[in-house]
């Protein structure tokens, strides 16, 4: 290296990057002062972050006090018995492998990305074109979710939600 190559490169290259994911943990709990923790075996990144903020909304999900991340936060809420993770706007691959990396640093068993498919909506609200484009027939903000919402939790995994019936809802409400 010489006098004329830039400060950031004065390194040696083969040399292991400070910038792991255990090491921003460990710098975030620091700075912050947040106590060590285990997070769920179960984490999903929820891209979009409607989801998450439904579940937080309706009192489903409940922030996680012990996620060290500069720039994310997580909920937690119990599936089906499982303790579940839910980390909203990962949106972007980098940022989301940043976030799995310090998930799986964390303790995470199983990470899953979720990514938006547009509205659902029941097949008796929707038309299909001859193109083969989906268009809503109804209007409004509809999502379906499982019967069980109902009851105060959420069922997911291996059809438990289809099992369970469907139940309409409009911006957190049941719809008729």
């Amino acid at each position: 290296m010489t006098e004329s190559t830039p400060p950031i490169l004065r390194h040696a290259l083969e040399q292991q990057s400070a910038f792991t994911p255990e090491n921003l943990i460990e710098d975030v709990r620091r700075s912050r002062q947040i106590p060590a923790g285990i997070v769920p075996p179960l984490c999903i990144l929820e891209f979009d972050g409607d989801i998450t903020d439904w579940l937080v909304r309706d009192g489903i999900a409940k922030r996680f006090a012990p996620w060290a991340c500069f720039h994310t936060s997580m909920y937690t809420m119990d599936l089906e018995g499982v303790a579940c993770g839910i980390i909203a706007r990962t949106i972007g691959g980098p940022f989301a492998v940043l976030i799995a990396e310090q998930l799986q640093a964390a303790g995470a068993k199983l990470i899953v990305g979720l990514t938006s498919a547009g509205r659902v909506v029941s097949r008796s609200t929707a038309s299909v074109s001859r193109g083969g484009n989906q268009r809503n027939s109804r209007r409004g903000n509809f999502v379906s979710l499982p019967a069980a919402r109902q009851r105060g939790r959420v069922q997911v995994a291996g059809g438990a939600a289809s099992r369970a019936g469907v139940a309409r809802h409009r911006m957190g409400r049941p719809v008729g």
